[in-house]
């Protein structure tokens, strides 16, 4: 009982006093049949063949901020991603397909220090709010608030869970652009942090497994993880909406920052810290 009112509570002090928003794109919505039949985490979406997708391979899913924007962009084949969803009562299973046509291995991710990370490398961003009360900011350790880094490599792929510390006094974090101008990367009172769970990701809270296969034009991710906070039971049966986004980002050089990044239903403010702009998830039975 009193875990459960630090989670409402958890929702309430960072509750906006609007109502409810999410993603104001009206595409930003997937509805997610419960899975039929068995799933293999193994990065062969042969499983994944009558689910439907939803794909991203036009110039509107692009972010445009902190150096990025479809400028470079040479077309679908260049970079363009569809991805999935299934459930269970235990999980929530998500399936990408990411077309790329220059994959490279980490940098960002490996470099000490945050100047640079995951988020240059090419990587699969899944955001989720479980819960559905729409925190507009969350930190490290927030069991029920993510913004996945999941980081392709043939060798080694790792996984980043939140990148926030709270630190209050601190000034805000500004990401400064090459021709000096900043654009904020997140709100006063905050550091940040690589937090790598690459090794944690099999235990409680995740309880998850992934897989990376490369591809002739690009690769694929597939992931299973429980979702803490979440009702897993249709949305007719009493069950919420989840928060949920997908980012796909693209370095085609293999050093330096990312050349573009598609998004799902983000790319408004700093979406990457309030899952107020994240879209809904749904959950339904076959």
């Amino acid at each position: 009982m009193a875990r459960d009112a630090l989670l409402v509570l958890s929702c309430l002090v960072f509750f906006s006093a609007s109502a409810l928003s999410w993603s104001p794109y009206s595409w930003a919505t997937y509805y997610a049949k419960k899975r039929s039949h068995p799933i293999t985490i193994d990065g062969d979406l042969a499983d994944w063949k009558d689910v439907h997708g939803f794909s991203m391979g036009q110039e509107k899913f692009f972010f445009v901020g902190q150096g990025m924007s479809s400028r470079e962009w040479k077309g679908p084949q260049d970079l363009s991603a569809t991805f999935k969803v299934q459930w269970d009562e235990q999980f929530v299973y998500i399936a990408v397909e990411v077309i790329d046509d220059v994959v490279v291995e980490p940098h960002g991710s490996l470099a000490p220090g945050t100047d640079t990370g995951s988020w240059d490398d090419d990587s699969v961003e899944i955001m989720l709010d479980n819960d559905g009360c729409e925190k507009s900011r969350y930190y490290i350790g927030d069991p029920l608030h993510h913004e996945f880094h999941f980081v392709y490599s043939a060798t080694r792929p790792l996984v980043f869970d939140n990148f926030w510390k709270s630190s209050p006094g601190a000034p805000q974090p500004m990401f400064r652009l090459p021709n000096g101008s900043e654009e904020p990367l997140a709100y006063s009172g905050e550091t940040m942090a690589k937090n790598e769970v690459t090794n944690l990701f099999s235990a409680p809270p995740y309880n998850g497994s992934y897989a990376f296969k490369r591809t002739a034009r690009g690769y694929n991710l597939e992931i299973r993880m429980a979702l803490p906070g979440a009702k897993m039971v249709p949305i007719n049966e009493g069950g919420h909406v989840i928060g949920f986004d997908v980012a796909i980002n693209d370095n085609d050089r293999g050093y330096g920052a990312s050349k573009q990044q598609l998004h799902w239903s983000g790319m408004n403010e700093m979406f990457w810290r309030d899952s107020r702009f994240f879209g809904q998830l749904i959950l339904l039975n076959n």
